[in-house]
């Protein structure tokens, strides 16, 4: 039987349908996705947000420089005596440049006073006001390339210092592997030296937190959140087929309507035990692949997403390689389209230390072995 055709026609919006053309080109907001993030982070996307929409005015500055200082909303109260103070300026139409602005983590008002000088000199101007000890943006724009410079420990030290990319397009894989492999090595590879949240009950056994999938889920979403700021990265996103993991997507810098639905990333957790130390089936990882293959395939499918991958976090007791842990998929995901990764979770800093050292030695006797 021929499947029947659906219908093009606009949805009807009821008592709204005068309004479709105004309800069509209305902005989408700039708030609201990342809020339940850490405060600094939402600094810099909000930050990087309201700049940009101030470069997509006609009349955008391209000289000249600008500080935005993270405060809290008492802190800019205060500071608002003796000083402007801006409702209005994350919707980019008023200048930002030549000034210094004190800002809360959502960056949608700003108390600044005038600055004029290169961005150089507004370093001077930041330690004159005893401000350079909490995180601060720098701004220099360009008719070229536009610099943005966050200094998380303030702008007296480079300690940490991150080059911001204003620039939006397309967004890659390798792009997206660079935000995980820089995510794993700071806070997954090992347990060693991690900040509070944690993916191991008891790492020295093996057994991995009740909710390892949502750890890791969370710790992504902050990374790539703060690499493509101009994306919304969604997470748990229901729908016919199941709920995604992480989703990439662009709501904001196309044309009014638009969508693009750039990656789709399914996360597994490999586990040899669970949190209360129940040994897994050996076929439980296979199996979790398997499931996630199909997951990436249908949901990147249903959302005609440009990236569909399956990202594997593996903290089973023995390491046995890319290789071996997609061997019985790796057919089926190319015919899919779906990207196979992984990274391998080690239970101390001396384990992975161990595990290198024996990589390298491998690797040199597999180089001896040729040169013979």
């Amino acid at each position: 039987m021929a499947a029947e055709a659906q219908s093009t026609d606009p949805l009807d919006l009821g008592a709204w349908q005068g309004d479709r053309a105004q309800i069509e080109a209305a902005p989408r907001s700039t708030f609201g996705d990342i809020d339940d993030l850490p405060s600094e982070l939402r600094f810099q996307v909000y930050v990087s947000r309201t700049i940009r929409a101030r470069e997509r005015q006609a009349d955008a500055e391209t000289a000249g420089a600008a500080a935005f200082i993270l405060v809290t909303p008492q802190q800019q109260e205060e500071l608002k005596v003796g000083r402007s103070f801006n409702r209005t300026v994350h919707m980019g139409r008023v200048r930002l440049v030549g000034r210094i602005h004190f800002m809360t983590p959502r960056a949608a008002t700003s108390a600044f006073e005038e600055y004029s000088g290169d961005a150089n000199g507004v370093f001077e101007r930041i330690a004159e006001l005893q401000c350079d000890d909490v995180p601060t943006m720098v701004y220099d724009p360009g008719a070229g390339k536009t610099r943005l410079s966050y200094y998380p420990k303030g702008t007296r030290t480079d300690d940490g210092m991150i080059e911001v990319d204003l620039d939006v397009g397309p967004v890659t894989e390798a792009e997206i592997l660079a935000v995980i492999d820089a995510v794993y090595r700071t806070e997954l590879c090992t347990p060693d030296n991690s900040g509070p949240t944690k993916v191991w009950q008891n790492a020295g056994k093996g057994y991995p937190i009740e909710e390892a999938e949502r750890t890791v889920q969370q710790f992504l979403r902050v990374g790539l959140a703060a690499r493509f700021h101009w994306c919304t990265i969604r997470a748990e996103q229901a729908g016919k087929l199941g709920r995604t993991d992480l989703e990439v997507v662009d709501n904001r810098t196309g044309e009014v309507g638009s969508v693009t639905h750039h990656a789709l990333l399914e996360l597994k957790v490999l586990r040899s035990f669970s949190h209360s130390g129940s040994a897994y089936a050996a076929t439980a990882a296979e199996e979790a692949i398997s499931k996630g293959l199909n997951q990436a395939h249908s949901y990147g499918n249903d959302n005609n997403t440009l990236l569909r991958m399956l990202c594997c976090f593996d903290m089973r007791s023995d390491d046995v390689g890319d290789t071996t842990t997609f061997a019985q998929v790796r057919t089926e995901a190319a015919t899919l389209c779906v990207s196979l990764k992984r990274w391998y979770l080690y239970r101390s800093s001396e384990h992975m230390r161990e595990a290198l050292a024996q990589r390298e030695r491998v690797a040199a006797n597999d180089r001896s072995s040729a040169g013979n």
